[in-house]
């Protein structure tokens, strides 16, 4: 089926050189579907986010999808980001929201340290949003763009692919 409003996977797709590419990061006719566990394996994203990244990424670019549900970054810039998501589970009836979740290495010190504001690290590992957040010591989040990304502080679990249009 081409792409567009009346395809499944929305207008934009993007393969993955994983498996024989059977993995995909694509758009969705189903939006409440962002971010669930119920697909084949494939990554789905909201049209605005998918139009972007596409947008924004070459044929070729080197992929990495991490499975960890927490990362953390000091950016150039001395900003500091927290990305708390919901553990997979290995069935239906876990609950996501207080599953336990292992801190990657290194956070432990990163939550200590004196640029970090500790309570906004403890609501964002309470709340699990799936978004990076600010948590810079003395410095409140502006409004949030259409399109965030955060660098990894630590990469652990993860598997490099490469996209391709």
């Amino acid at each position: 089926m081409p792409a567009g409003p009346n395809n499944p996977l929305g207008r934009f797709a993007m393969r993955l050189a994983y498996g024989n590419g059977e993995y995909l990061i694509h758009g969705t006719s189903a939006p409440d579907s962002v971010g669930l566990r119920v697909s084949s394996g494939c990554i789905r994203m909201n049209a605005p986010d998918i139009k972007a990244l596409f947008e924004q990424t070459r044929s070729g670019t080197p992929v990495r999808v991490i499975n960890d549900p927490v990362k953390y970054s000091v950016e150039p810039n001395g900003v500091r980001y927290v990305e708390v998501h919901r553990p997979l589970s290995q069935d239906e009836q876990q609950n996501t929201q207080t599953m336990p979740y292992v801190l990657p290495a290194g956070f432990s010190e990163f939550r200590a340290g004196s640029g970090v504001e500790k309570a906004l690290v403890e609501k964002a590992l309470y709340r699990r949003a799936g978004y990076p957040v600010v948590v810079s010591a003395g410095q409140r989040p502006a409004a949030t763009a259409a399109v965030q990304s955060a660098r990894n502080g630590v990469v652990n679990a993860e598997e490099a692919t490469s996209a391709t249009q």
